[in-house]
């Protein structure tokens, strides 16, 4: 009996002692329980957000334009702003039709029909363009051109004088060269260099008082570099060019010259130098726009006339402001148009100019 109570309070001895113990592992459990189930709660909301960031990073590849669009891009911008800033790709041909408007008007002192003294009339200058130019890609950094105009020339003074002409224009050749190979986001360089045959009538070989000149009269050569370049999110380009022109002999032109002089023998044209500037964006995928700015600086002409006098003109300064737009028609035809308002006297009033180009695959 006496052992039977000494066994029944070392058993509750040994309970009070390890009760505790049983109580803290099971509170220990529960605690790494609820730790375990925290840690799987942020593991699941981690892979939610790699999920979601993986999903974000194809939608984001696939709407950024490939390599090939942009230089696309680039191309239909470029070629709203003018052919001399793009190249034909190999064995491609390219066909493009152009049309421009220019006005200028002046006020001309005469002299009075009746009485002494001056009078001023108002003169008016239309002129009308159609164009048919080809560009063929003889390698992707070389092609080669050909542009064909064909002039109306409407001239009126005052109510009583008018004359208009209608005839070919001066027919150009041209090259076009690429010396650097460029890449998305880098400059381009481009060498144009042209011929232009004197093919419309000369100013020198016309009735002045009666007809109207179509062309220059004199052959001459271009040499011009354009430069373009991406500076996201708009297309920056400019042009330097050269103009050297050929004299023009064996002229017979009843004209008025100096000191009575009445025959023009020879004349030397003067030399232009020019430079222009300007950017474009992309309103859409469609729509183009650019704004620009050219200038233009000739040197003087000089006039040789049958009787031995000689004489020359003064220098001349061009400039205009610019600004057009480019509509993408279908994948191988765009529209673009420009307006051009003139900042000095040698240059026209006012242009209006519309070209499509058309692309073709040999």
């Amino acid at each position: 009996m006496r052992r039977a109570g000494i066994l029944l309070t070392w058993i509750v001895a040994m309970g009070i002692f390890f009760l505790p113990a049983f109580t803290w592992a099971e509170e220990a459990t529960g605690k790494d329980q609820a730790a375990l189930e925290s840690i799987v709660t942020e593991l699941e909301e981690l892979r939610k957000e790699l999920a979601a960031l993986k999903q974000e990073t194809q939608v984001r590849d696939q709407l950024e334009a490939t390599t090939e669009e942009k230089a696309e891009e680039t191309e239909r911008i470029l070629t709203a702003v003018g052919q001399e800033y793009v190249l034909r790709r190999e064995g491609s041909l390219g066909i493009t039709y152009g049309a421009s408007y220019a006005y200028n008007d002046t006020d001309v002192l005469e002299n009075a029909k009746a009485g002494s003294g001056l009078t001023v009339d108002h003169t008016s200058n239309h002129s009308l363009s159609n164009s048919i130019s080809a560009q063929y890609g003889l390698r992707n950094y070389l092609t080669v051109n050909a542009a064909i105009p064909f002039i109306y020339k409407w001239d009126q003074q005052a109510t009583s004088s008018e004359r208009n002409a209608t005839d070919i224009g001066d027919i150009s050749f041209g090259l076009q060269w690429q010396p650097f190979p460029t890449s998305t986001g880098r400059a381009s360089y481009i060498l144009n260099t042209s011929l232009i045959i004197p093919s419309g009538a000369s100013p020198y070989k016309i009735d002045v008082d009666e007809a109207l000149s179509t062309g220059s009269g004199f052959y001459s050569a271009l040499a011009e570099l354009s430069i373009s370049k991406p500076i996201d999110p708009i297309m920056a380009f400019g042009s330097l060019s050269y103009r050297y022109t050929h004299e023009v002999t064996g002229l017979n032109q009843t004209r008025n010259g100096p000191n009575d002089a009445s025959a023009l023998k020879e004349v030397s044209p003067g030399d232009t130098i020019g430079a222009s500037m300007g950017i474009a964006y992309a309103l859409s995928y469609q729509v183009t726009l650019h704004l620009s700015c050219q200038y233009s600086h000739t040197t003087s002409y000089e006039f040789d006339w049958h009787g031995g006098e000689s004489n020359k003109t003064g220098t001349s300064t061009a400039a205009s402001v610019n600004i057009g737009t480019g509509w993408k028609l279908s994948p191988e035809t765009s529209a673009n148009i420009t307006v051009g308002i003139g900042m000095t006297d040698s240059t026209s009033d006012f242009t209006l100019s519309f070209s499509m180009p058309f692309d073709f695959t040999l």
